[in-house]
């Protein structure tokens, strides 16, 4: 699993350990491990796939909704959730689906989620996420919300144990696929 962080996916001057993590990536998807990248563990996986990576017309941070495609819903990993959602997003940069790739998923500002081949997915939203990690986001960002801290964490109140409960059946599935695949 590749996580997300708050750098960009391009940062490498500023970030020297992005360039051998997207050399990691590269590896693992040559021997055929199997990878799910959150965020910006998504956008390393389209980079290490040779895709375009940057920033995005617009940010996605907060409660933001994710419709799947017919592919997506038919997906082993991605098709646990339901055909539209209201996903966690703190993100600022999209990609070009890597070639051969299929899109799993939307949302009306950036792709989503996609499958790279069998063994291999990219998420844009935060299926990980929980309560303390984002309080912790809440105040250490307060100013990129791009809405009222208080609107935020009504939402949140509203939306993270069905969140939750999602990200559990994602990360389960993608345990599931992994061990089939090594089986």
């Amino acid at each position: 699993m590749v996580f997300g962080g708050a750098m960009h996916p391009d940062q490498d001057a500023e970030h020297p350990w992005l360039a051998g993590e997207v050399e990691l990536v590269e590896q693992a998807l040559a021997s055929g491990v199997p990878l799910l990248g959150v965020c910006l563990g998504s956008q390393l996986i389209a980079r290490a796939a040779g895709a375009w990576v940057g920033p995005a017309d617009s940010a996605e941070v907060g409660w933001h909704p994710v419709e799947l495609s017919e592919d997506g819903a038919a997906d082993p990993v991605v098709g646990v959730l339901p055909r539209r959602v209201d996903a966690f997003q703190w993100h600022y940069y999209t990609f070009a689906l890597p070639e051969r790739a299929v899109q799993l998923a939307s949302s009306p500002s950036a792709r989503q989620a996609f499958r790279l081949g069998d063994r291999a997915w990219g998420i844009q939203f935060h299926a990980e996420v929980e309560r303390h990690m984002l309080d912790a986001w809440f105040d250490q960002g307060r100013e990129e919300l791009g809405a009222a801290a208080d609107d935020v964490r009504a939402d949140t109140d509203r939306h993270l144990a069905t969140w939750n409960r999602h990200g559990r059946a994602l990360c389960t599935a993608f345990l599931d696929e992994a061990r089939r695949i090594a089986a």
